[in-house]
């Protein structure tokens, strides 16, 4: 039994070695940081495409943003975006993404001297853009935060607890806690966590993948059971607005104006233009079908909204306004090149009243 706990360090311990020499996979969430990929130019081919560009040319600035360098001088209106892969547009070259058709559009109708960068990054969510907010954003001082939020927050709750998961201090309130902080320091638990991430992103349904909507499974759902799943978001509702608030409120500290967007999706229940497919009980995941899947969003855009109500904050009725029409997504939340274009004009069309 000695031997084989030995032996198990000892793989452990190589491990963790040959990580630390050699890690193969970028994760942009590690040891509770936010990691930003700073001078990055990718070009991703998609051949098979129906729906995404041939060849996405990809990239990020010094900053580890998407959009133009920083100006050094000069009286610049700044606005950086912040979400998750709706924001990042990873599937959508860099001229393409809506933050800079958005920034395009802004420079020829509001003020020439706009500079705008992208921060989304893929799977945060307002736990993310928290840390991403204080940690990066805060210091470039922009005029204005663009957050786009909501489908990566469905029942999200941190892993061993936010406050000390996001912390490098060691836990000291139990073994247990104390081991998880531990553990989080290492690659390997770095490893995990992302791939706890990736598990609960797919289970969601919410991971990269051009659909044919064709082909997907049908999932009728009774109206007992929507209740029920649309009642059990309560407690990642409060918690959410409490996020929404402390975004808010980091913002309004530091002389920034944030501005939120509900969160656009096919999940809902409607006849698609495009292939004439209903998409009421199209199966998006396990035991989720579009119908529910929307309901439940629609929950976590209300919070947005009756927040907006109540004058605490300024929002942009996104998923509103967006059409449900699968020409403008390549699967239910992620945008083709011309849903890129509507969700750009859509916010330029607000923006144009708040912009002072």
């Amino acid at each position: 039994m000695k031997a084989l706990f030995f032996g198990l360090l000892v793989s452990l311990f190589l491990i963790e070695l040959i990580l630390r020499i050699f890690h193969p996979f970028p994760f942009r969430v590690k040891h509770g940081k936010i990691i930003l990929p700073a001078n990055q130019q990718v070009v991703h081919k998609n051949p098979e495409s129906n729906k995404l560009e041939r060849e996405i040319h990809y990239s990020r600035n010094t900053l580890g943003l998407r959009g133009d360098e920083l100006p050094k001088s000069g009286r610049w209106i700044k606005i950086i975006t912040i979400g998750g892969s709706t924001t990042e547009c990873a599937y959508n070259s860099d001229s393409l993404t809506w933050p800079e058709l958005l920034k395009a559009e802004l420079r020829q109708t509001v003020a020439p001297n706009i500079w705008m960068n992208n921060a989304g990054l893929d799977g945060t969510s307002t736990f993310g853009h928290i840390i991403l907010l204080r940690d990066h954003i805060v210091s470039l001082k922009p005029d204005y935060v663009i957050f786009l939020t909501g489908v990566n927050d469905m029942e999200e709750k941190a892993m061993g607890g936010f406050d000390t998961y996001h912390s490098d201090e060691l836990d000291t309130r139990s073994t247990k806690d104390m081991l998880r902080s531990l553990v989080k320091k290492t690659e390997i638990g770095s490893l995990v966590e992302n791939i706890y991430r990736y598990r609960i992103a797919r289970k969601k349904g919410l991971v990269h993948r051009e659909i044919d909507y064709t082909k997907e499974k049908q999932l009728q759902i009774d109206e007992p059971t929507m209740q029920r799943e649309v009642a059990a978001q309560a407690p990642y509702l409060a918690a959410y607005r409490k996020r929404i608030l402390t975004l808010d409120s980091i913002c309004r500290a530091n002389n920034i104006k944030p501005i939120f967007l509900t969160q656009p999706s096919l999940f809902a229940a409607f006849k698609d233009p495009a292939t004439g497919i209903d998409f009421t009980n199209l199966q998006i995941a396990e035991g989720r079908n579009a119908l529910l899947q929307g309901r439940i969003l629609d929950t976590y855009n209300d919070v947005l909204l009756q927040l907006q109500a109540q004058g605490r904050l300024t929002v942009i009725n996104l998923a509103a306004a967006m059409p449900h029409d699968s020409r403008y997504y390549y699967d239910y939340t992620h945008y083709t090149s011309a849903g890129t274009r509507i969700v750009a004009q859509i916010v330029a069309d607000s923006m144009r009243h708040i912009i002072k």
